[in-house]
């Protein structure tokens, strides 16, 4: 086996996740499309910014032509594709450092498309809309997590893997250079 100093002197030796800059090294380095299985209903540009290999084919499945563009992806590059909607995928990597990703995010909200982001993707969103990000100490890991919509009340049970979070007012609506904006 490998003794614990050698395992302790390369986690040490490893590049931090703050300040990290990620995602165009695990994203597609080429455009694809996964076609809509059944009736197209709608088509998504989906920025790759370290996308599950799934969540694409599971959008294909709702009858969404899934358009998976780099995350050096250009406005250009997701209006060719004539998109009903854009998605900003999970993906590793400080959200402070993700300049391009957040400008281009930006293009998309002046042009008023519908646009969605999950875990790295909303805190582009996030960052956007004008907030700042922020490293969890311990980042929020594993299943059980639970979460509470606060519209509702209610308290759903999710599964997270994320380091970062989004610096927005909870208690407040805000208005941001693109409308309104509420944690729920």
């Amino acid at each position: 086996g490998v003794r614990d100093e050698t395992l302790l002197a390369r986690v040490k030796e490893a590049p931090q996740m703050k300040g990290a800059d990620l995602a165009a090294e695990v994203a597609t380095k080429e455009a694809y499309v996964v076609p809509a299985i059944g009736e197209k209903k709608f088509t998504v540009a989906a920025i790759d910014l370290g996308i599950k290999g799934m969540t694409p084919h599971r959008m294909a499945e709702r009858g969404i032509e899934v358009h998976v563009l780099p995350a050096t992806a250009t406005a250009e590059d997701i209006y060719a594709v004539n998109p009903d909607g854009v998605f900003f995928s999970n993906g590793p990597g400080d959200p402070a450092t993700a300049d391009h990703a957040v400008s281009v995010m930006q293009g998309v909200l002046a042009r008023k498309t519908p646009l969605f982001g999950i875990c790295f993707g909303n805190q582009i969103l996030g960052r956007a809309l004008g907030f700042g990000t922020y490293k969890l100490k311990y980042g929020h890991r594993g299943i059980n997590q639970p979460v509470q919509d606060r519209t509702t009340g209610k308290v759903e049970i999710t599964a997270h893997n994320h380091g970062f979070a989004v610096d927005a007012p909870l208690d407040k609506v805000s208005d941001t250079a693109y409308g309104r904006a509420e944690v729920s």
